[in-house]
């Protein structure tokens, strides 16, 4: 028969073993990948002492700035290359502007798409530390400026230029 108390490794002094023996897990199974509800971690930790750490699933205020994020940079894509097509604008990104002159405009959208979905998948994963939160709002609100500013270019500079 097994001893009902252990010794608590941080004091030294005998316990009283408070589980009950039984193995509550159970198998996993392949109709667990399709459960409607995931059985997998979401926050943190338990304790308020705990720090940032990784979790397996994401909750939807992660995902809707991660995705907003890319749809807006999407958005700057095409318009930055309606811009250049008509002559109206030039690339200021370095980086950008030479793989626009190299590849064209094929390399210039893959490198837009890999300079945005490479970044916001490390913030994506960092969302239980601070500074992956405030990266991801940050991204958010520079696209959302950035978006404004092409509204801007389109409905509002024109009708200031014909003004003057």
């Amino acid at each position: 028969m097994r001893d009902k108390t252990y010794r608590d490794p941080s004091t030294g002094q005998l316990r009283a073993e408070r589980r009950s023996g039984v193995d509550r897990r159970r198998r996993a199974s392949f109709g667990d990948l399709f459960a409607a509800k995931p059985r997998r971690r979401r926050s943190r930790g338990r304790r308020k002492t705990d720090k940032g750490a990784y979790v397996d699933t994401y909750d939807s205020t992660t995902w809707s700035i991660a995705i907003a994020v890319l749809i807006l940079s999407l958005i700057d894509a095409l318009l930055t290359r309606m811009y250049l097509v008509r002559g109206s604008a030039e690339e200021l990104n370095p980086i950008l502007r030479e793989i626009i002159n190299c590849g064209g405009m094929i390399s210039f959208f893959a490198a837009k798409v890999a300079m945005t979905v490479l970044p916001m998948a490390i913030i994506v994963v960092h969302k239980e530390w601070a500074l992956g939160r405030y990266a991801a709002r940050l991204c958010l609100l520079a696209y959302i400026l950035l978006t404004c500013y092409h509204i801007y270019l389109i409905f509002g500079a024109p009708a200031l230029l014909v003004r003057f």
